[in-house]
């Protein structure tokens, strides 16, 4: 019972600083949820803008949200979607600040949770992609495209949740025009420079090179091409 007792401590004492997401839902008013409760169950995008504008959101011209997405946000004023972008029906955006770039597009049942997410111009992100950016920030600099069921996750939870190690929490940065493939994954502190190609079903646990092609389990580099000097 005594050792039964101590590793209830650890791993609440663990857990203290952990995101909670019952908490963020708890901080938010009544009236609040009933305004993002009716834009998600109604099909209007037009009605969906309005609400998130009302709660201090920029949101760009010709922005489309689709049926059952939704943007949560302890502050709406760190919400800041530019022109054209189209989030899929289902989407789920639960992120603190959040910028995505004009002409984006957000495929279908996509999730991102977190505190700092930076998405820029022309990005696609695909169907039921995992984005992940709780306690490190991610940035997707302009023409990235993420492929399907992909996930990209500033930190390992793992380790901490079940063994009580320290988690591993650092910035992922997807450079101009790379390429994740489906099913990919992205690992902490990981820098994916220009025009790289990831394939799909890769672990990505290192920086890739620009202009490379990298895949496997873990990933490695198979193909690199230099414009100029090597």
């Amino acid at each position: 019972m005594y050792a039964n007792c101590v590793t209830d401590v650890i791993y609440m004492t663990e857990r203290q600083n952990e995101r909670d997401d019952r908490q963020t839902l708890k901080n938010i008013s009544f009236a609040k949820k009933i305004l993002l409760g009716l834009s998600m169950y109604i099909p209007s995008s037009t009605f969906k803008k309005t609400v998130l504008k009302l709660l201090g959101a920029h949101i760009g011209k010709n922005v489309y949200f689709g049926p059952g997405s939704l943007v949560l946000s302890n502050d709406y004023t760190g919400v800041h979607i530019e022109d054209n972008v189209f989030v899929a029906p289902g989407a789920l955006i639960n992120v603190n600040k959040i910028t995505i770039g004009k002409n984006s597009h957000l495929g279908y049942q996509c999730l991102m949770v977190g505190e700092s997410l930076k998405i820029g111009s022309r990005c696609n992100i695909s169907n039921r992609t995992f984005i992940e950016c709780s306690y490190s920030p991610i940035t997707l600099e302009d023409d990235v495209t993420i492929g399907a069921s992909a996930m990209i996750s500033s930190h390992d939870g793992a380790y901490k949740q079940v063994y009580g190690f320290e988690m591993k929490a650092a910035p992922i940065s997807i450079r101009k025009k790379a390429f994740i493939g489906n099913n990919a994954i992205v690992l902490p502190g990981v820098v994916i420079n220009e025009k790289a190609i990831i394939g799909a079903g890769a672990v990505v646990t290192k920086d890739v090179f620009p202009n490379s092609v990298t895949a496997g389990v873990p990933a490695r580099e198979l193909k690199r091409s230099f414009k100029g000097n090597s």
